[in-house]
This record gives structure tokens, C-alpha cells and sequence, in this order.
């Protein structure tokens, strides 16, 4: 690829597949610049360095979650919104499964574009515990609690786990997560079915 025609969103994109192929953390701008059939002191052009690159995906990872919650969750409320929320973050981190791991690194930055993007996926999680009869305190640890149900059965799932017993289906394991999560929760509108 010439420079000429180089872009950020090239470099994104060249990650992502290369991020198929190899662990996301062991990429380098060797490793890109090699795909990309150009020397990797061009990079330097569009990013600062590798971290960079994976702050520009991982923002870019965050918006489209968050679209992709907003537009499954539109008009839903309660249990079926908690529902959904689940099994649009799941579809959401199996479609992007290579480069998954780069949304749970986001703790340990101060990336203003990243804090803001996890904010907006939390504000939608509490958004969800509207209905439900809970203070704000509450909402918190819920939250937490069903984001910690979700990122730890998609990381067992992720490396390998829940395979030993191949007459349970994985997936019905997860609904009946989600599902006994949604009952220890009480509706204020009587919408917890």
C-alpha cells in the first residue's frame, strides 16, 4: 500500500485482521506496517505509537456497542431490556472476539475518549434500572454485578471454557445467568416479565 493512500481508518482496519490472526496485545507497528507493505516509520504519521492505535479501536469498539445497544433497546424496558442488553453485548463481543479484550483494558487508562464511551454504556445499563425499584446507590452495584456476570462468562467463554460438557448448551447457561439476574430484581411498573 502506497503512503499516498494510507489512512487512520486503514490502520484500524489492518489491525483488526491482523488481531484474527494474533494475540491483540502482540502487535506492533512492525507487525502492521508488514501487512500494510510499507515501511512502519509511516505510521508514525497517523499514530504515536501502538497504543494509540488500540485507544483509536477501542473508542471506536465503545461507539459501536453503544449504538448497537441504543437501537436493540429502543422502546424496551425491564426485564426484556435487561434481556436484550445482554444478548446484544454478547452478539457484540462474539462479532468482535480478536480485539473483545481491548474493551476490558479500559480501567487502566485516563483516555478521555474512552472514559466517556464506557460512561455512555453504563448510563444505559442505569438507564435500564429505571423501572426497577432501586436507589441510585443500588443501581451501582447492580450494574457492576450484571457487567461482572457478562465479562466473566464472555472471558471463560473465550478461552475455551464450558466445553466439557457438550449436552449443556453454553448459551442456555447464559440465558439462565441473565435470567436469574433479572429475578432478584423488582419492577416499580410492573414490568418485570
Amino acid at each position: 500500500m502506497k503512503k499516498r493512500n494510507l489512512s487512520q481508518e486503514k490502520i484500524i482496519d489492518c489491525f483488526r485482521e491482523l488481531a484474527e490472526e494474533m494475540d491483540v496485545q502482540q502487535l506492533t507497528f512492525q507487525h502492521l506496517a508488514k501487512r500494510l507493505d510499507i515501511k512502519s516509520p509511516s505510521l508514525y504519521n497517523y499514530f504515536k505509537n501502538i497504543r494509540e492505535v488500540k485507544t483509536t479501536l477501542t473508542a471506536q469498539l465503545l461507539r459501536e456497542l453503544n449504538d448497537q445497544l441504543l437501537r436493540a433497546l429502543v422502546g424496551k424496558s425491564g426485564a426484556e431490556a435487561l434481556r436484550i442488553y445482554a444478548k446484544t453485548y454478547q452478539e457484540f463481543a462474539f462479532a468482535n472476539r480478536a480485539v473483545y479484550e481491548l474493551l476490558i483494558s479500559i480501567p487502566h487508562t485516563n483516555e478521555e475518549i474512552l472514559l466517556d464511551g464506557i460512561h455512555e454504556t453504563n448510563q444505559i445499563i442505569l438507564q435500564i434500572f429505571e423501572v426497577f425499584e432501586l436507589t441510585n446507590e443500588e443501581k451501582v452495584h447492580r450494574s457492576r454485578e450484571l457487567r461482572s456476570l457478562i465479562h466473566g462468562y464472555l472471558s471463560l467463554r473465550f478461552l475455551g471454557y464450558f466445553t466439557r460438557e457438550p449436552q449443556v448448551d453454553p448459551e442456555e447457561s447464559y440465558r439462565w445467568m441473565i435470567e436469574d439476574f433479572i429475578a432478584t430484581l423488582s419492577s416499580k411498573k410492573g414490568l418485570d416479565k
